[in-house]
């Protein structure tokens, strides 16, 4: 449970609206402390600062955050639009997410808040002459914070929203998500295979219409043992499911072990990366089959994301000799990564919208050579299958004979063995 506690808490981290509210409580902390420290302050001090000092820092502060947070807000919505436009639209909610945007966004309208709030009080005796120093001290903190903040942002600037800087995190979360996967494999229960469901087992009906965008196994599994119950979620994590639809049967348990599996299982109306591999590998392919598109014509975009692509399926293992092993999540039935699914979701619109770009299918065919090596057989079988289909698109569509060989020529075991069923 503490670990669903703590998932929920990094989902709600990565809004906006939270980190604004976070640094804006940091402000009046702020001023609150100069209430406290004020009488610390030496007599001498607080003469040499006045008021009149402090109140034009911050007029200085409120009338320039105001302007900064105004053009940071246009200079993000456009930089989203672009990405959106350009490579995937799915790209815009990655950017959303971009913890140095939120921070700096925040930062800025928590320094206006500060400032306006500060300005009120001195309009008040709530501060007195000692008090004011330390104020002032703060402010100075405020406006050195400030400063660092610009500079980060003008370096994040610079790649923000790019083909390189959007690639990158697509493939970060991909890996991030394939690497939490892997080191709980089915989310650490057993692997769900077809007949595991008994017969005496309840079906449990979505309320809504949506995708599963996370399953908090933490939680299903504490149900399970309250309960003296067994779960198996015939839904995979990112799939669409309608109202009514089963997303999972249970043995055992009542009434309130059906709401608990209900409120463990995440629905939304979009899909995320967040437990879903496979949904970040269908953005790095929606990012190269657009690349391939007749107005962009951008093959070299595509064979980068071919590599990404790779890298991200070579950290796979094969989830269903996890169930040959004790699982974490003894009570918790879960259905693991199809290989071909994977394959699908990386390669396949680029084979198919690459088919006539001789050179997209010869790097295709090299990495799909590559990880035909996998040490796992489900992969490897896989890469096979999809290393075929690409060649046998790669001969219909093109046109000159010295294509069809230099494609050939990079896959000679599928060649071979296409000729033969031919």
């Amino acid at each position: 449970m503490f670990a669903t506690t703590l998932r929920k808490i990094h989902r709600l981290s990565r809004r906006l609206w939270v980190r604004v509210a976070l640094i804006s409580g940091m402000a009046f902390v702020a001023l609150g402390a100069a209430k406290l420290f004020g009488p610390m302050i030496p007599d001498g001090l607080s003469e040499a600062i006045g008021a009149d000092a402090l109140n034009r820092l911050l007029d200085i502060i409120s009338t320039s955050m105001l302007a900064v947070t105004t053009f940071s807000l246009s200079v993000m919505v456009s930089v989203h639009q672009s990405a959106s436009s350009r490579w995937t639209p799915r790209a815009h909610r990655m950017l959303l997410a971009d913890t140095t945007t939120q921070t700096v966004l925040a930062t800025f309208i928590g320094a206006y808040i500060y400032s306006l709030a500060a300005i009120i009080l001195l309009s008040t005796p709530y501060y007195g002459e000692k008090e004011i120093v330390t104020l002032y001290l703060a402010t100075l903190a405020v406006l050195v914070l400030i400063v660092v903040v610009i500079l980060r942002w003008i370096l994040h600037l610079q790649a923000l929203g790019s083909l390189v800087d959007t690639t990158v995190r697509i493939e970060r979360e991909a890996v991030r998500a394939f690497e939490a996967r892997m080191e709980r494999p089915c989310l650490g229960g057993h692997a769900l295979k077809p007949g595991d469901i008994p017969g005496t087992a309840r079906p449990i009906r979505a309320k809504r219409t949506a995708y599963i965008q996370a399953i908090y196994e933490d939680s299903l599994q504490a149900a399970a043992e309250e309960h003296d119950g067994r779960v198996y979620l015939d839904a995979p994590i990112g799939r669409f499911v309608h109202r009514g639809e089963v997303i999972a049967h249970i043995e055992g348990g009542g009434e309130a072990l059906e709401e608990a599996v209900r409120g463990a299982v995440h629905m939304g109306e979009l899909r995320t990366v967040e437990q879903d591999p496979r949904f970040a590998l269908i953005m790095l392919s929606e990012v190269g089959s657009k690349a391939l598109s007749p107005g962009i014509n951008d093959p070299g975009t595509a064979i980068d994301v071919i590599g990404r692509i790779g890298r991200v399926i070579g950290g796979f293992r094969d989830e269903m000799a996890h169930g040959r092993d004790t699982p974490i999540h003894d009570r918790l039935w879960v259905v693991p990564l199809d290989p071909l699914d994977l394959m699908q979701d990386g390669f396949g619109a680029m084979a198919r919208d690459g088919a006539t770009q001789v050179e997209v299918l010869i790097s295709m065919l090299k990495t799909l050579t590559a990880l035909q090596a996998h040490p796992d057989t489900g992969i490897a079988a896989a890469a096979r299958e999809m290393a075929h289909e690409a060649l046998e698109r790669g001969r219909a569509a093109l046109e000159f004979d010295r294509d069809r060989d230099r494609l050939a020529r990079a896959a000679p075991e599928i060649a071979a063995r296409g000729r033969i069923r031919e």
